[in-house]
């Protein structure tokens, strides 16, 4: 169940229940295994995101020095 253009936060919502339903262990293996693999994806996503706010407040504070 891949939801593309999620904000952060729902993207962190949707990964805590994936994990949670991995944790019961009670799925299917086919399920499992498609839960596991749009848990990585969205693990991706939220790096990435996490790397462009850096690499913004990085950017604002070279700014901010120069000012």
């Amino acid at each position: 169940m891949e939801q593309p253009d999620l904000d952060y936060e729902a993207t962190f919502r949707r990964l805590e229940e994936i994990a949670d339903l991995l944790e019961r262990g009670s799925l299917p293996l086919e399920q499992s295994l498609k839960l596991f693999e749009e848990g990585t994806r969205l693990t991706g996503a939220l790096t990435r995101a996490l790397d462009q706010a850096e690499q913004k407040l990085t950017t604002m504070q070279v700014t901010s020095n120069k000012e």
